[in-house]
């Protein structure tokens, strides 16, 4: 269990701060632990109220300083993901992102800056799928590195975008498996 100040990743919420532990606000009957977080990098100031054993969201620890750093390194290695149909790739990212690994927002990152770059040659418009996607894999991505790092999101945005753009061209791919 985590305790209140502790900071925890919350499924596609990103980095969030433990508040509380109580009961149910919501229904006075119900005698599970509830966290109350408060997402870090939210400027709606959400609040979640989460049982404390919910197996239907991945709740973890943030990475350690030294898996955080060691992240920058990996990111030229990482492959993309080549999946040509638009639905398949949905079911592809939408795993993807469910896992908080953030070798996983890398490679959805890199893939959308790949498309993008290959859609903008086409004189086409990228799908708003990966736009999405992509705007999850950052907010997530970089809202921990910040916090665990302990620099803004434009830093690591700069970083990220400098490893992931320039080794774009690459022609490392990695296809999801086949159904």
């Amino acid at each position: 269990m985590y305790g209140i100040g502790e900071h925890v990743i919350y499924g596609t919420n990103g980095i969030c701060r433990v508040g509380k532990v109580c009961r149910s606000p919501f229904d006075p009957s119900d005698s599970r632990l509830f966290y109350v977080l408060y997402p870090l990098f939210d400027l709606s100031n959400s609040v979640i109220y989460t049982p404390v054993d919910n197996p239907a969201v991945v709740m973890r620890p943030p990475v350690s300083r030294k898996e955080a750093e060691d992240l920058f390194g990996k990111i030229p290695e990482l492959d993309i993901i080549t999946v040509p149909e638009e639905k398949k790739r949905k079911e592809y990212y939408r795993e993807a992102v469910r896992t908080t690994m953030l070798t996983e927002y890398i490679r959805v990152i890199k893939t959308v800056v790949r498309r993008r770059a290959e859609f903008k040659k086409m004189r086409r418009r990228l799908p708003d799928l990966d736009n999405d996607f992509e705007h999850t894999s950052r907010n997530c991505l970089y809202g921990e590195i910040a916090d665990v790092l302990g620099i803004d999101r434009e830093e690591v945005h700069r970083r990220i975008k400098e490893l992931t753009e320039n080794g774009s061209d690459a022609p490392s791919a990695k296809t999801a498996p086949a159904d």
